[in-house]
């Protein structure tokens, strides 16, 4: 896919998650459907982890276990297009946003969008809750190392509690 004229490729990260289903076929239905997206290229998946689901007031037991990864490439499209654009797939998987604790067949969140700081409504850049998360930090270093320093400047992420 090339960029349209004048637009310049930036690095971009998508959380993905799914514990409904063919956990593992969704996600990689998933990322050749980003793959597919006008104005994506080099969608690369970082390793797969199994983690429990984790509710505000903690550990639920009665939902089955998420398969989580990252998808990261480049895109030359706005973080509110992309945005539209992972929520289209995840309904195309029959996911309902709801509530935001409910079982799903499919979970994309677009964590960031090159150096880019975004505050609107239904889109904030960087993810604000992607530092606390393993599951989105391990697979993300894994594909972008070059955020291993932010990463670890954040209190709650993986990466800061393991150099403390």
């Amino acid at each position: 896919m090339t960029a349209a004229p004048g637009a310049s490729w930036r690095p971009f990260a998508v959380g993905v998650g799914a514990n409904l289903g063919d956990r593992r076929g969704q996600i990689g239905r998933a990322r050749e459907l980003v793959s597919e997206t006008p104005g994506v290229r080099e969608v690369r998946m970082g390793p797969i982890i199994e983690s429990v689901p984790v509710l505000p007031d903690g550990v639920d037991s009665s939902h089955p276990d998420y398969l989580n990864t990252v998808f990261a490439g480049e895109t030359t499209r706005t973080p509110r297009e992309l945005l539209s654009r992972l929520l289209a797939i995840e309904a195309g998987f029959g996911r309902r946003r709801g509530s935001g604790c409910e079982p799903r067949t499919l979970d994309l969140d677009l964590l960031l969008v090159g150096d880019l700081k975004v505050v609107e409504p239904g889109l904030e850049l960087p993810h604000p809750r992607m530092w606390s998360r393993d599951f989105v930090v391990e697979p993300l270093l894994a594909l972008m190392p070059e955020l291993r320093r932010e990463a670890s400047s954040h209190a709650g992420s993986s990466i800061s509690r393991s150099e403390a």
